[in-house]
């Protein structure tokens, strides 16, 4: 695992070289590689993450040129299910109004 981290880390580094402009890393635990931009680029997006460093220099010169974060990613993404919503709870109706209980036999102003 050390070399991978190894490797990870110097494949960020020569990255960042090449991107002026974004905070790039690798990271230990997730292994994965990430760029944070230091400006807020034309599509809205500031970072991006991926499985390799290619994959992610990919996508920030998309971000760069004004490509939607969500439109690269969902090209590279595995396909998956949306989440479903949730639906909202129905108005429940109000409970009928209960008289309290009363013992056998008492008199009430009624009777």
């Amino acid at each position: 695992m050390a070399k991978e981290h190894t490797e990870g880390a110097a494949a960020a580094r020569a990255l960042a070289a090449r991107l002026p402009g974004w905070t790039v890393w690798y990271g230990e635990h997730t292994r994965r590689f990430w760029a944070l931009s230091r400006t807020k680029g034309r599509s809205g997006a500031s970072h991006a993450e991926a499985a390799t460093a290619e994959e992610l220099e990919r996508m920030v010169r998309r971000i760069e040129d004004g490509v939607p974060a969500q439109a690269s990613s969902e090209r590279e993404a595995p396909t998956r299910e949306a989440p479903r919503a949730t639906p909202a709870p129905a108005a429940a109706e109000p409970e009928p109004r209960r008289e309290p209980a009363r013992p056998a036999g008492a008199v009430t102003a009624a009777s």
